[in-house]
């Protein structure tokens, strides 16, 4: 785990963290879609830093909340 949380501390932004976290446990975007069912368009924007794409500030933060618990991170 040690090596995941220095790859994730050299991401950067918080959505590139995610995305880093997602694709180190081989979690296609897809998969994680449909597993916590919400659009994949609105897991891009999250991984991108496009928070403007989302509904508010709650939502996005729930959002990656969920995407963290999904991961187990």
């Amino acid at each position: 785990m040690s090596e995941l949380s220095s790859t994730l501390g050299a991401a950067g932004s918080a959505g590139a963290m995610l995305r880093q976290a997602r694709e180190a446990a081989g979690l296609p975007l897809e998969t994680l879609s449909a597993t916590i069912k919400v659009a994949q368009r609105k897991l891009e924007a999250l991984e991108a830093d496009r928070y403007d794409e989302l509904p508010d500030a709650v939502f996005t933060r729930a959002l990656a909340q969920t995407v963290c618990r999904a991961l187990k991170i």
